[in-house]
């Protein structure tokens, strides 16, 4: 349970609005081109090049179910560190980076079935509505990138 203040980055996909600990991001980076590869895993869009490195493209539409919205502009990729090296994480926009107090955070159980909900940390209470505080390690699928990156 978190007990100091921490940092998160705000994103929304579709309608949900989450967090993730700054600490786990390595960079956000407008769209940039990826390449489909056929046979990747379920989620996995593709690959981009990102500054010389190769990484798989997960989409947290897919995560999440929900549709991607037909107007992209705002559409970010979020670098993070996953399980077998970078990975991109497609979201609709980065909103903001906040600073948040122990006592903004209410732990969760989720209803149902929990196995694919392993991501969530739990929930930050705003004015404006709730933010999913999720971990990063819990939203990307193990071997998302084997065979997918360039050697």
């Amino acid at each position: 349970m978190l007990r100091t203040p921490r940092q998160l980055v705000l994103f929304r996909v579709g309608s949900t609005h989450s967090g993730l600990d700054i600490d786990a991001v390595d960079e956000i980076l407008p769209m940039i081109a990826i390449t489909p590869v056929a046979g990747a895993q379920d989620g996995v869009l593709g690959l981009a090049d990102v500054r010389k490195r190769v990484v798989p493209v997960f989409d947290l539409h897919w995560k999440f179910r929900v549709s991607r919205p037909p107007d992209e502009r705002d559409t970010r990729l979020i670098l993070v560190d996953g399980p077998d090296g970078p990975v991109a994480l497609l979201v609709d926009a980065v909103e903001e980076v906040l600073t948040v107090q122990p006592g903004d955070f209410q732990h969760v159980t989720p209803p149902g079935d929990r196995r694919d909900l392993g991501y969530l940390n739990g929930i930050l209470r705003r004015d404006d509505g709730l933010v999913v505080w999720v971990d990063h390690r819990g939203l990307v699928p193990e071997h998302l990138g084997t065979g997918l990156r360039a050697a």
